[in-house]
């Protein structure tokens, strides 16, 4: 992000927000707790601890501005046979969490060691003592990636997959949770990149760095139900290959969120909105909620499904949409630019941006009489990433972002603010 003045020398004010753990026996990790952090339970074997994926997941969402503590147990070689008579599992679900990932083990997951319907009765026993403790908790379970038996059986890797698939279908519509879908990610780079980059050697189970990467890439688009496309961690592996990664994620979690039955049982909080001037139409697009409130930003609130908002002054407001079940609560804020109130065309004629679109940077120039107050940029989300206040003694600036995308430019007068949308391509 760059924005300087081309007439002056006054500094411009810059705002950036810029593991592996092997062991054949037990692994049990855990961060440090914050305060308002979602609190996630990994309960797995060495699928989920190689290369210490719950880090990995714990970095990406830290990057993508989630406040996340991750926890895991995942002795080696177990599975819910070992799970549900363990009191160390029982133990951890005695904490509070808000998410818990459940991993059959890997016999469990193609129903081979046991059949499904074992291992489904086992999982009730699980889910029963976790709800008592955290009634409210979002329950995944993991679908396990597995291994490519040799360079001449991809057929048959493809054909495992799809077992694994239909049986932790299976459990998760019989224990009423969803699941994370990582196994059909991985299936879906092979179908499209079949060169073992997920594994270290074929007839291996385990995943690699990638692999593990990969996993933790879906768990963060599942979880939160966000696109983890321009996620700027990158962990083990290459920049070009986590982008990879992540297009393939956000095609086969969020595409298809009824697949991996997400948001099917528990209650979630979605909306969209339509921006009409200074009136917002809002569409509720929440999940299982039975009753629902909001919170528009300006200091008013609704209790209608999908209100019509009037804004009466210019800004960026925070919108908040909250839902309720059984006592148990989800929210979901976005952040809304509001442009065109008070704002006379004689004032708004003013200010000019161009080019507008550009693929190099934009020069804003003001023509008005009104001394300027503030200067600001924000990103697609509302978030300001530079910024530059009174006292501005000049009318023209150069601005150039760091990436494509859509921006906002924020400017304040004595007299009325206006806000430019700038688009880099």
């Amino acid at each position: 992000m760059l924005i300087s003045k081309i007439k002056t020398t006054n500094s411009f004010i810059f705002k950036q927000i810029i593991g592996t753990i092997v062991s054949l026996l037990f692994v049990q990790s855990s961060f440090s707790q914050t305060v308002d952090s979602t609190r996630v339970l990994f309960v797995g074997n060495s699928i989920t601890y190689f290369n210490d994926m719950p880090q990995l997941f714990r970095s990406i969402a830290l990057n993508k501005g989630k406040n996340v503590s991750v926890s895991m147990y995942a002795p080696g070689g177990t599975g819910f046979m070992h799970h549900y008579v363990d009191q160390n599992v029982y133990n951890l679900f005695q904490q509070s969490w808000d998410v818990v990932v459940l991993q059959p083990g890997t016999g469990e997951s193609t129903g081979a060691s046991w059949s499904v319907d074992t291992t489904i009765k086992r999982g009730r026993i699980l889910l029963d003592s976790i709800y008592s403790y955290s009634p409210c908790a979002k329950v995944f379970l993991y679908q396990i990636p597995y291994g490519v038996p040799d360079a001449n059986s991809w057929g048959n890797y493809f054909s495992v997959q799809q077992i694994i698939r239909d049986s932790v279908t299976k459990l998760a519509d019989s224990l009423k949770v969803p699941f994370i879908p990582a196994g059909q990610c991985a299936r879906a780079y092979y179908s499209l990149y079949p060169n073992l980059f997920l594994h270290n050697s074929y007839n291996d189970i385990h995943p690699n760095a990638n692999g593990s990467f990969f996993t933790a890439a879906s768990f963060y688009a599942g979880i939160f139900q966000e696109s983890v496309s321009g996620c700027a961690y990158y962990g083990p592996v290459q920049q070009d290959s986590a982008t990879k990664f992540f297009s393939i994620v956000d095609t086969v979690v969020l595409n298809h969120l009824a697949d991996w039955r997400i948001n099917d049982y528990s209650v979630h909080a979605a909306f969209d909105y339509l921006i009409n001037g200074n009136e917002v139409n809002f569409s509720d697009l929440s999940s299982n909620a039975t009753t629902l409130s909001w919170n528009f930003g300006d200091g008013t609130f609704s209790s209608e499904q999908e209100p019509v908002h009037t804004y009466n002054s210019n800004g960026i407001f925070n919108v908040t949409q909250t839902v309720y079940l059984d006592g148990c609560v989800d929210s979901v804020t976005y952040q809304l630019t509001i442009s065109d109130v008070g704002l006379n065309e004689l004032e708004a004629g003013l200010w000019s941006l161009a080019p507008n679109p550009t693929s190099t940077n934009a020069v804003l120039n003001y023509n008005g009489d009104a001394a300027i107050l503030s200067l600001e940029v924000l990103d697609i989300n509302g978030k300001i990433i530079g910024s530059e206040i009174k006292p501005l003694s000049t009318t023209q600036f150069s601005i150039s972002v760091p990436q494509t995308g859509i921006y906002f430019i924020r400017c304040t007068t004595e007299h009325s603010q206006i806000v430019k949308k700038l688009i880099v391509h």
